[in-house]
């Protein structure tokens, strides 16, 4: 599992990099999707599946920007779904990103 730490209101990028037994990168049989993001209260993300963009051969990434506020604290699980290109099986990569609010505050203000 691949951990990406983040604030809330951040963009999140993540990336899928495929190789072949000799460590070639080698596009997968389909596009890579983003199955599914789990929030913090566990509920699905909506609009999933989504597919990756591809960069270059076997590179892919997708970009998920993460809600603002105190509800947006807490744990994520993103997976994406790709066939992998040396046995044509169906695999799964799951990122778990932590979003913690900066210095443990959402507001700062100044006393008088």
């Amino acid at each position: 599992m691949n951990i990406i730490n983040s604030s809330p209101g951040e963009q999140v990028t993540f990336f899928l990099e495929l190789k072949d037994g000799y460590g070639v990168r080698i596009d997968s049989v389909t596009l890579p999707v983003v199955s599914r993001i789990v929030l913090p209260s566990l509920n699905l993300a909506a609009n999933y599946p989504q597919g990756m963009i591809k960069i270059s051969d076997g590179l892919y990434y997708y970009k998920f920007t993460l809600p603002i506020g105190a509800s947006a604290v807490g744990s994520y699980l993103a997976e994406v779904e790709y066939t992998n290109p040396t046995n044509n099986i169906l695999n799964i990569e799951s990122y778990h990103i932590i979003v913690s609010a900066p210095y443990g505050n959402f507001t700062a203000s100044i006393g008088v």
